[in-house]
C-alpha cells in the first residue's frame, strides 16, 4: 500500500523538527506540502536534498506497480492489460478486463471462413458493444507471414505464436506498426529479449513451471525489458487455479517483480485438454477469474464467447458504479396513447432484460425508468429508493398523464406492496401487479392486452 502525506512527511526534515524544515528548496514552501505531493505522484522523491535513504527504500517499495501494464495492438485498437492492484473485485476493482483472443494455426484449411466470422462478431449486451479481442495466429505452415499480415491489416489486435526465429523477424518487418503480441515458443530468454530489443513489441515469456517462469522473466529484467507478459505453458485442471493464485498473489502482496507481469494462458496448454465445448466453457470460465489477463479459446464457438462476455462484463464492473441508464420513459415499439405503461428500475442489466421481453411481446409500451442510483428492484425497494413518491414524482416530471389516456401502470410483482402506496400517491392511476420474472413478461402483456382490449368494447 502506498504511503500518505503524513507518512511521508514523518521521515522529512519538517516532521522530525530538523533545522532543514521548510527550506523550500524541493520547491515548494512546506514539507507537508511536498509530502502530500509525493503521495499524489505529483512529485519527484529526489526533489528533496534531505530524504534518507530510509525513506528512498520504503517509498521504492510502496511505490513499485504491482502488475505491469502491456498494450499490443494498432492505434484505435489497442488490447491493455495487466496494471491490475488486488486480488479480490470487492477490495476496490479489476482495471483491464481480460482479452479474448481465438487460436487460428496458419495452416487451417478453413482459415478464411473463420477469419471472416472472427472479425464479423459483434454481440451487445446491457448497452456495450464487445468483439473479439485478438487472434492468436500459429506458425504452422509457410503462409504465415502472409495471413499475419491479412490480420494485421484488417485492424485486428495480433498475437504472434512460433517457435522459428527467423520467421518471426521476417512477419515482424511487415506487421512491427501493428504492435502484435510476440510469442516466441523457444524458451530461450536471451533471443527473447534480443527479438524485444530489435522491433520493441510486447513479448511473451514461458517457463513450463513457476520456478522457470520466474527465471526467465528475471532475465528479461536483468536486461531491463519490462514489456512483457508471462505464460505458464503445462496446466493442469487440478493445479490451475492454485498456480495462477500463486501468481497473482506473488506480484499484488508481495511486489515480486519478475511474477508481476500479465499471464496468458492456452486452453490447449491443459493436460488432456477436452474438444467438449461445455468443458472448455468451464476452463474458459476459470480462467478469466482466476486470474488469465489474456485467454486464447481453441475455438469460434458463438454461444461459449458469449457467455464468457458476460462473465467478464459483471466481473470488470466497478462494484461501486453498478451500470446504469438514464431514468425518463423509453417508449419500446410503434407506443401511442393506448400502450401499456410500465415502471422499473435504472440498474442496466434490469432495463435491458425488460426492454428485451417487451420487444419480444410485439406489444409497444411505454417502459418508465425511475432514478434508483443503479439498484435492480428489490434492493432499490429495501434501500426506500423505488416508492410509491419516487414514482409518482418520475410520472410527474416525465409528463406521463399527457402521452396516455388510460390511467394504468403496471409495477414488478416481487414488489406488489407498493401498490396501495403508489396509489395514495396516484389517486388517478390504478396499478397493475405484472410479472415477477422478465421470462413472464411476454406472457403478462398479451394477458393484459387481451383483458385491456376487452374492458374498451
Amino acid at each position: 500500500m502506498k504511503l500518505t502525506g503524513l507518512q511521508i512527511f514523518k521521515y522529512l526534515p519538517g516532521g522530525k523538527k530538523e533545522p532543514e524544515a521548510n527550506c523550500k528548496k524541493c520547491g515548494f514552501p512546506t514539507c507537508m506540502a511536498f509530502a502530500m505531493k509525493l503521495a499524489k505522484g505529483e512529485a519527484s522523491i529526489d526533489k528533496c536534498e534531505y530524504v534518507t535513504d530510509e525513506l528512498k527504500s520504503i517509498f521504492e517499495q510502496t511505490s513499485r506497480q504491482q502488475q505491469e501494464e502491456v498494450t499490443f495492438g494498432p492505434a484505435g485498437r489497442q488490447v491493455k492489460v495487466g496494471n491490475e492492484t488486488v486480488i479480490f473485485r470487492h477490495d476496490k476493482k479489476f482495471v483491464n478486463p481480460t482479452c479474448l483472443a481465438i487460436k487460428l494455426d496458419s495452416s487451417d484449411r478453413d482459415f478464411e471462413l473463420k477469419f471472416e466470422k472472427i472479425k464479423n462478431y459483434s454481440v451487445e449486451r446491457v448497452g456495450e458493444i464487445f468483439s473479439l479481442d485478438a487472434i492468436a495466429l500459429f506458425d504452422t505452415d509457410e503462409t504465415f507471414g502472409q495471413k499475419a499480415i491479412q490480420v494485421a491489416e484488417a485492424g485486428i489486435p495480433l498475437i504472434l505464436v512460433s517457435n522459428n526465429l527467423e520467421n518471426l523477424e521476417k512477419t515482424l518487418d511487415f506487421t512491427k506498426d501493428s504492435c502484435p503480441l510476440v510469442y516466441f515458443t523457444n524458451t530461450d530468454a536471451e533471443k527473447t529479449v534480443k527479438l524485444q530489443e530489435k522491433y520493441k513489441v510486447p513479448m511473451v515469456v514461458s517457463g513450463g513451471s513457476i520456478g522457470e517462469l520466474t527465471e526467465n522473466s528475471s532475465k528479461a529484467l536483468d536486461k531491463e525489458v519490462k514489456n512483457i507478459v508471462l505464460n505458464l505453458n503445462r496446466l493442469s485442471i487440478e493445479n490451475s487455479v492454485q498456480d495462477l493464485t500463486y501468481i497473482r498473489r506473488s506480484a499484488i502482496e508481495d511486489k515480486f517483480k519478475p511474477l508481476g507481469f500479465p499471464l496468458i494462458t492456452f486452453q490447449k496448454d491443459f493436460e488432456g485438454n477436452s474438444t467438449d465445448p461445455v468443458k472448455q466453457g468451464i476452463i474458459g470460465s476459470v480462467l478469466i477469474c482466476k486470474y488469465s489477463n489474456i485467454v486464447v479459446l481453441d475455438d469460434f464457438n458463438e454461444a461459449i464467447i458469449y457467455a464468457f462476455m458476460t462473465l467478464r462484463q459483471n466481473i470488470f464492473t466497478d462494484p461501486e458504479k453498478p451500470l446504469q441508464i438514464e431514468p425518463k420513459i423509453y417508449p419500446i415499439g410503434e407506443v401511442d396513447e393506448n400502450s401499456p405503461v410500465i415502471v422499473t428500475t435504472n440498474f442496466a442489466l434490469t432495463y435491458f432484460t425488460v426492454a428485451g421481453e417487451i420487444e419480444s411481446s410485439n406489444i409497444s409500451s411505454y417502459l418508465v425508468v425511475t432514478p434508483s442510483d443503479g439498484m435492480s428492484v428489490l434492493t432499490a425497494w429495501s434501500a426506500d429508493k423505488f416508492n410509491g413518491e419516487i414514482i409518482a414524482k418520475a410520472f410527474k416530471e416525465y409528463g406521463l398523464a399527457e402521452l396516455v389516456k388510460h390511467r394504468k401502470v403496471i409495477i414488478p410483482g416481487y414488489v406488489s406492496g407498493l401498490k396501495d402506496e403508489i396509489e395514495e400517491e396516484m389517486p388517478e392511476w390504478e396499478v397493475i401487479i405484472g410479472a415477477n420474472e422478465a421470462v413472464d413478461i411476454v406472457e403478462f402483456l398479451k394477458g393484459y392486452q387481451k383483458k385491456h382490449l376487452k374492458m374498451k368494447a
